[in-house]
């Protein structure tokens, strides 16, 4: 039938799960126009524009976004107060604005959480389109409808959150250490350019995971889970996938000069040994079991030093050793050899 795709697009988020981020931001834009409309607020529709701003699909990402967006509006309702004070002492208004929104503009490229400063100093310092109501009646007023659109967000996002930023990590974590793992033991090493695109495409991963790091850390600190006194364990694991990738590049590269000569067999013993070292530990971050044995990469990194023929692996495979190890601390156990 020639609407058959159009439909099965329609149809596709209802079937595949993806219409609760949708649902969940409908429910919470009625919430913070509602919450509004009780308070008598004029212009209610700013409470429902700070959630259109904020609301993402877990509770820490909109305290992140929220944070940003509350303090990015208060620096601009000071710079605004502080233009219409300028305005009260004689300098003119179109002069006064212009130099108000420009500077904060420039600020906000340096800072991206001030990127909603210049729109609220130019709310403010317009603000005689509001009658009866003065210049700091104006900042309060929007400050107040900031924070019930960021409040409704949040509460929406928290009890009807469609992920936890963390277990989104930790899966996101282990299917790119996976990747690694299984590149390193394919018998098939790829060509020059195809090896490339892929190490291209981790490193793009590898900037997603550190976003989610942060918004997973936020979370963390917002329900207060995990050990109190740790500073960001999921910007730790982030750090250490980044590191295990360097690692896992700089040992592919090793392992290509090994073709052909008396050395590969040992070599590919070493390759198979660190790919079920962090396949094991990407099932260990996925909660599929408990972070593996390193013993064996262990004996490999040591006996690679005494062998004059494998001088060159000994460097990255006794990093790859160490960055394991430092992942495993961070999960919470600890291996023999890491004794």
């Amino acid at each position: 039938m020639i609407g058959a795709p159009a439909l099965q697009r329609l149809t596709d988020p209802w079937r595949h799960g993806r219409w609760r981020p949708g649902v969940q931001l409908a429910a919470a834009v009625a919430i913070a126009w509602g919450v509004a409309v009780v308070l008598h607020l004029p212009e209610s529709f700013w409470a429902v524009m700070s959630v259109l701003i904020v609301m993402r699909p877990s509770a820490g990402s909109t305290l992140d976004a929220g944070w940003n967006r509350v303090r990015g509006t208060a620096a601009g309702a000071l710079c605004g107060l502080a233009g219409v004070w300028m305005q009260h002492h004689g300098t003119p208004a179109l002069a006064s604005t212009l130099a108000v929104v420009m500077l904060l503009s420039f600020a906000s490229a340096a800072a991206p959480g001030l990127r909603s400063a210049p729109v609220a100093a130019l709310i403010i310092l317009s603000a005689g389109g509001i009658p009866g109501q003065s210049a700091l009646q104006v900042a309060l007023l929007r400050m107040a409808q900031i924070g019930i659109g960021v409040g409704v967000a949040l509460a929406v996002s928290t009890v009807v959150s469609e992920y936890h930023a963390g277990a989104r990590f930790d899966e996101s974590c282990a299917a790119l250490l996976h990747g690694i793992a299984k590149r390193m033991v394919a018998a098939r090493q790829p060509a020059d350019a195809e090896a490339e695109r892929i190490h291209s495409g981790t490193r793009v991963a590898l900037g997603r995971l550190a976003v989610l790091a942060d918004g997973a850390d936020l979370e963390a600190r917002w329900w207060r889970r995990g050990d109190a006194t740790a500073r960001g364990p999921y910007r730790d694991k982030a750090r250490l996938a980044a590191r295990i990738f360097q690692d896992a590049v700089v040992l592919d590269r090793v392992f290509r000069q090994a073709r052909d000569t008396a050395a590969e067999a040992t070599w590919r013993e070493a390759a198979q040994a660190a790919g079920t070292a962090i396949a094991g530990m990407a099932d260990a971050l996925a909660g599929r079991s408990t972070p593996p044995d390193l013993d064996e990469l262990g004996r490999c990194a040591q006996a690679s030093r005494s062998v004059p023929s494998n001088a060159l692996l000994a460097a990255p495979l006794s990093l790859l050793f160490d960055d394991l190890r430092r992942l495993q601390h961070v999960l919470g156990a600890r291996s023999p050899s890491s004794a």
